[in-house]
């Protein structure tokens, strides 16, 4: 296998760390840009170069661009303010979410539209689409209408116009990944997956819980499935698609505990459906299996496992 050399913008972050141990195991180059990230914790990330700079740095951000011939850059940047979820940080301060999500985005484009050979992967996200009542069937393909409804919503939607234009004018290669909820060891951020965080938690702890989560459905997908998705988006001769939507397992906040619970043979958590969340459509994601012939390989029960796993 060839050995690629990859930069992570964004590198930082719980996708990002994932990404950078994996493809660590299989002996790619690894860089990473991370305003937030402290170079003394490099081994944490098995990165090559940590490099600690806002991709809104125009100079640092060109040279490390130039730098290197890399094969792909990976932008997961994203503004996260009080680390309360992108969600609320995008309500919290809309321009600083634009200058990152849309801005940052359309500056690495830019630049990287004179690089000959590298290929970029970015993650958008389910929440450019509208609630799932506004589709037929309460169900959506990549050429749905999108209907944000958050601001953080609209930034990856405009994000993904940003794309459209760059891979229309500059015929450059870029493909996007409509993530649904991300979930495993290192999230940290208290968005809407943190209640599941502190359910694993409490297992490891053996501690009893009460944890407010919405009474809607919740759409999930694990780390490690998502890091997966990456590297065969890498190694496969097919040419991807602009965009995909990324598969998932739909569950309820009570299921979820009722395995945590059921894989430690004691009751520790208590759901209180304290609000009424949004429930996104179901994403079709037969276009990805298609074109990478990746299906998901953690269920609800194999996510908690190898979670519970990994916190040993």
């Amino acid at each position: 296998m060839k050995k690629k050399k990859i930069l992570i913008l964004g590198g930082g972050g719980f996708i990002g760390k994932w990404l950078s141990k994996s493809f660590s195991k299989i002996d790619w180059k690894t860089s990473i840009i991370d305003p937030h990230i402290d170079k003394k914790y490099k081994d944490d990330y098995l990165a090559d170069n940590i490099h600690k700079f806002s991709i809104n740095d125009n100079k640092l951000l060109t040279k490390c661009i130039n730098s290197e011939n890399w094969d792909y850059i990976i932008f997961l940047a994203a503004w996260g303010g009080k680390g309360n979820g992108l969600l609320k940080a995008a309500n919290e301060n809309f321009n600083s979410s634009i200058e990152v999500n849309v801005k940052g985005f359309a500056s690495l484009l830019d630049k990287a539209k004179k690089l000959k050979n590298t290929k970029i992967l970015w993650s958008s996200s389910t929440v450019v689409y509208g609630e799932e009542k506004e589709y037929y069937n309460g169900k959506v393909k990549e050429s749905s209408s999108l209907f944000p409804i958050t601001y953080y919503g609209l930034t990856k939607t405009l994000a993904e116009k940003v794309a459209e234009y760059f891979i229309k004018e500059h015929k450059m290669h870029i493909s996007g990944l409509r993530l649904p909820i991300v979930i495993g060891p290192g999230l940290e951020y208290r968005g809407v997956a943190a209640g599941i965080s502190d359910m694993a938690r409490a297992i490891k702890l053996k501690k009893s819980v009460t944890i407010d989560m919405p009474n809607t459905p919740l759409d999930l997908i694990y780390i490690k499935d998502v890091s997966n998705i990456f590297i065969e988006m890498i190694l496969t001769n097919n040419t991807l698609k602009p965009i995909y939507n990324v598969p998932s397992y739909r569950i309820y906040a009570n299921e979820i505990a009722d395995m945590f619970n059921k894989l430690a043979n004691n009751s520790y958590i208590k759901i209180n459906k304290n609000r009424v969340g949004t429930t996104y459509p179901k994403m079709i994601s037969s276009s990805l299996k298609k074109d990478i012939s990746y299906v998901i390989k953690y269920d609800l029960r194999k996510s908690a496992l190898d979670w519970l796993k990994e916190l040993e």
